[in-house]
């Protein structure tokens, strides 16, 4: 735990020394894409309030840290860097995940939620000059004002939606984020508009789950991307990740949209278990079959489909039969990448409380998994020699390819859209030759 008794102190002493002069804030973020799109947002609520942003921290009064709590080892990350940033004499303030799935782990410091990220620089201003924390300000019905604080890149992440439907056992990140608020599709069209004639060339679509779009106020996703691509321009957008419960709703209709330019043929959809005693226990809310129908349709009906999952290994109870499953099925659908990770026991959630498999056991599952899924990966890559795709080029040299896989070739010009033969496979990429 850390407590940091004269945080206010100092942050007193700013204003008594410079009066209504703004500070110096270097703001750092980690974790998911929706992670990164928050911490611009607060970098830009920050500056809407007067605050300078540094990107070098010696030259900063303030840190900003936009933390995440996904697993134990991140959360022992976060609270390390955090009292890195205190030792180096910085006021620190945390937001994101970590304070507000586990507010007890960073008492003592000025904390922004992820539903407050647009609030960021009201809460600090305020807090500068007060010494208090303006409370009330996980307001549900503004939150799609944080898209009002999304700047124009080569790649912007757009969030969708906050929180979830989900109940998954062993998630930390639904306490931290809460359920789903889905934000006005015609706002986010509206954003993506202005994204597009500013130059994105690539729109991240982002959310816990991106899949679960629009259940709470009778829409969803394939709707709304049937919107996004309606709009002018050459830009591609890649869907992030959905869960497949929620995916079986709208099959028909996202298949459908997925079939256009405009959407990247990447579908990121995590099994964690093969096993269907387990995903129970997770309460994932489907079965391996159903997953399996799931992929295969998209297989089936998408062309050059890049299937990516994320499996959990070690989960409470798992035996080595049940590991033994998760193997065979991944064997069977052979996904272009596999995020895997060892079961990480997270305090507040039910997973926690379930009689744990040993860690050593949780390790050598993953060093298995880890094996399997470079073979996977560098199988599925190798199928690409010979094929002509559709690339952005998002530096000299390197690029996405319209389904969202690495491609290294020469030259190249950031920005623009360019056809590339791909002659060589890697582990994790591909090479090619631009046409």
């Amino acid at each position: 735990m850390i407590n940091l008794n004269t945080s206010k102190i100092k942050f007193y002493q700013v204003i008594n020394i410079f009066g209504e002069t703004m500070k110096k804030v270097y703001v750092e973020g980690y974790g998911c894409v929706l992670n990164s799109a928050d911490t611009e947002i607060i970098k830009n609520a920050l500056r809407e309030e007067g605050f300078e942003i540094v990107d070098e921290l010696d030259r900063a009064d303030i840190a900003v840290i936009n933390t995440c709590v996904v697993r134990l080892e991140t959360e022992n990350r976060m609270i390390y860097r955090i009292n890195e940033l205190k030792n180096l004499g910085k006021d620190v303030v945390v937001a994101g995940c970590l304070p507000k799935a586990l507010k007890e782990k960073v008492k003592g410091f000025l904390h922004i939620y992820p539903r407050e990220a647009h609030k960021a620089g009201k809460i600090l201003k305020t807090y500068i000059k007060s010494g208090k924390r303006v409370e009330g300000l996980e307001d549900d019905k503004s939150l799609h004002k944080k898209l009002n604080y999304i700047n124009s890149s080569l790649i912007t992440p757009l969030p969708i939606c906050e929180g979830c439907l989900g109940h998954c056992t062993y998630c930390i990140v639904k306490i931290a984020r809460g359920n789903l608020i889905s934000y006005p599709r015609e706002k986010i069209v509206k954003k993506a508009e202005e994204l597009i004639k500013k130059g994105t060339k690539c729109i991240f679509i982002t959310a816990q789950d991106t899949a679960c779009y629009g259940f709470d106020r009778n829409d969803n996703l394939a709707n709304l991307l049937n919107d996004l691509c309606s709009i002018e321009g050459d830009f591609i957008m890649r869907v992030g990740m959905m869960h497949a419960k929620n995916v079986e709703e709208i099959i028909d209709e996202l298949i459908e949209v997925y079939k256009t330019d405009k959407v990247g043929k990447f579908l990121h959809l995590p099994l964690q278990s093969g096993d269907d005693e387990i995903l129970k226990k997770m309460r994932r809310g489907y079965t391996v079959d159903e997953f399996k129908e799931i992929v295969n349709e998209f297989r089936k009906k998408v062309k050059n489909l890049c299937f990516t999952t994320d499996i959990i290994v070690g989960f409470p109870g798992e035996t080595e039969e049940q590991f033994e499953n998760t193997l065979n099925i991944l064997k069977e659908l052979k996904p272009d990448y596999i995020h895997g990770a060892k079961y990480s026991q997270r305090k507040g959630t039910e997973a926690a409380k379930m009689k744990q498999v040993d860690t050593k056991i949780r390790k050598q599952r993953s060093e298995i998994l880890d094996k399997l899924r470079r073979e996977l990966s560098y199988l599925n890559n190798k199928k690409y020699i010979g094929k002509k795709l559709k690339t952005l080029i998002l530096e000299e040299g390197k690029g996405y390819t319209e389904n969202f896989k690495v491609v290294k070739f020469e030259g190249g010009s950031i920005g623009n859209f360019k056809k590339v033969k791909i002659v060589d496979a890697k582990t994790f990429g591909l090479v090619g030759k631009i046409i």
